[in-house]
């Protein structure tokens, strides 16, 4: 009997250890292709106080508002690994060199609001190659024709860092007024 439940362990475990990731932080995989994702609270959020605030974030250009929805396009943006206290040996080299580009879609109701970047690109140094024009960031974050996230990416040092650098860069922060302190 002992050996009967050792062999059925031993024919599952590895099993629940092969899951294939389709999630990681604010990253998922829809149609093939991978997305970010973040849904943040804010008070009294509105679609004019949207685009306000994406006219003054670095790297942001082309803002819109189409049906209700802020679109715009990120440009360049740079991981600053350093700002979240990342040593530079324990960051890989397509995050350090890395500039992204993507298409921005933001809507808000009920006291929150969703940024969810599409298109997702990346130029930059992954290490075995340089990639000097933008290219897919599925095409390198995901296996099995942009199906499964590789498990080389999930890591807090790879998406992770690349989450916690967009988070940041799209929290919601209120502009200050001049002569206000």
């Amino acid at each position: 009997m002992k050996k009967i439940f050792i062999g059925l362990c031993m024919a599952f475990i590895p099993i629940g250890m092969m899951a294939q990731l389709t999630e990681f932080g604010s990253f998922k995989i829809i149609n093939t292709e991978i997305i970010y994702q973040k849904v943040s609270g804010y008070d009294s959020v509105t679609t004019e106080k949207l685009v306000e605030f994406l006219k003054t974030v670095p790297n942001i250009a082309n803002v819109e508002v189409v049906n209700n929805i802020v679109q715009a396009d990120l440009t360049d943006f740079v991981v600053d690994y350093k700002k979240f206290q990342f040593n530079q040996v324990a960051v890989p080299p397509i995050i350090q060199t890395g500039r992204f580009s993507a298409k921005i879609s933001m809507e808000g109701r009920d006291n929150k609001y969703r940024v969810t970047l599409k298109s997702i690109q990346v130029k930059g140094d992954i290490g075995y190659k340089k990639i000097l024009s933008p290219e897919n960031l599925t095409n390198y974050a995901c296996t099995n024709s942009g199906t499964v996230l590789s498990r080389d990416w999930c890591k807090p040092n790879t998406l992770g860092l690349l989450d916690l650098a967009l988070t940041d860069r799209f929290l919601f922060k209120e502009q200050k007024k001049d002569g206000d302190w």
